[in-house]
């Protein structure tokens, strides 16, 4: 269910990297980002409505949204660039669900890879954030 085919199994070791370095380099923002990049990657095939392509997808729907509302949260409590990337392209993937649910002649293959595409954005903009904090000393708070 979770890795069936070869881009789900590239996603999850595109995923997993990351956010093992993140937890390895990061500090608290870098980290909390992963964890919930985590829970949101792992809770979406559980949601998945693997029988009907020509509907939204509501349930991976809902968790996008909850990945954006931490990710505005997480963008309001620090002073990461990188972090407004990240937000800025999962706010593109819940607009691509939204534009499913409104128009219903968009077509399931330019929906699905949009999603793909903007999930991997904001994992590169963790990967790119983690290795900005990374560099720098450590400075007592």
């Amino acid at each position: 269910m979770f890795v069936n085919q070869l881009p789900q199994l590239i996603w999850r070791a595109a995923l997993l990297s990351t956010c093992l370095f993140a937890f390895w380099k990061g500090r608290w923002p870098e980290r909390s980002v992963a964890v919930c990049f985590l829970l949101a990657s792992f809770s979406s095939p559980l949601v998945l409505n693997t029988r009907d392509w020509l509907d939204p997808q509501w349930g991976v729907l809902i968790v996008d949204g909850a990945l954006l509302v931490a990710l505005l949260i997480a963008t309001l409590r620090t002073n990461r660039v990188w972090i407004l990337f990240a937000t800025a392209f999962q706010l593109l993937s819940v607009v691509i669900h939204v534009a499913m649910a409104v128009d219903h002649s968009v077509a399931p293959l330019p929906y699905r890879r949009g999603l793909v595409i903007w999930s991997y954005m904001t994992l590169v903009a963790l990967a790119v954030g983690t290795w900005q904090v990374s560099r720098k000393p450590l400075r007592p708070d």
